[in-house]
């Protein structure tokens, strides 16, 4: 199962507090494309990649997500620009695993 983490916080942040619901709603949805792309925050999407993606015209939400800061572009090679969510390793770290930590402690007692 594939998941991110979504902060309690956030409801106290202006620049999500000032979306509307469909520019949260977009906000939630490039998370998500972000997560499934497994690139530290890059979507790997074109604006009209992510339009097709998301079966309707994000361009104009976009940019108010834009303005606040909760998402960017990422320049590839090419000219290619993909939306990107900054800050996204930072938010979204890479959980340890309980199962080195039980292979270290039992090969201590051993």
């Amino acid at each position: 199962m594939r998941w991110f983490r979504l902060y309690c916080d956030m409801i106290e942040d202006p620049k999500v507090g000032t979306l509307s619901d469909s520019e949260f709603r977009l906000w939630v949805e490039i998370l998500c494309l972000a997560g499934l792309a497994g690139n530290g925050g890059d979507t790997g999407l074109t604006v009209s990649e992510t339009e097709w993606k998301l079966r309707r015209n994000v361009s104009e939400t976009l940019q108010k997500l834009i303005r606040n800061g909760l998402v960017t572009f990422q320049e590839h090679s090419m000219g290619k620009q993909t939306i990107y969510v900054p800050k996204w390793n930072v938010r979204q770290y890479q959980s340890d695993s309980s199962t080195r930590r039980v292979q270290k402690y039992r090969s201590k007692k051993a």
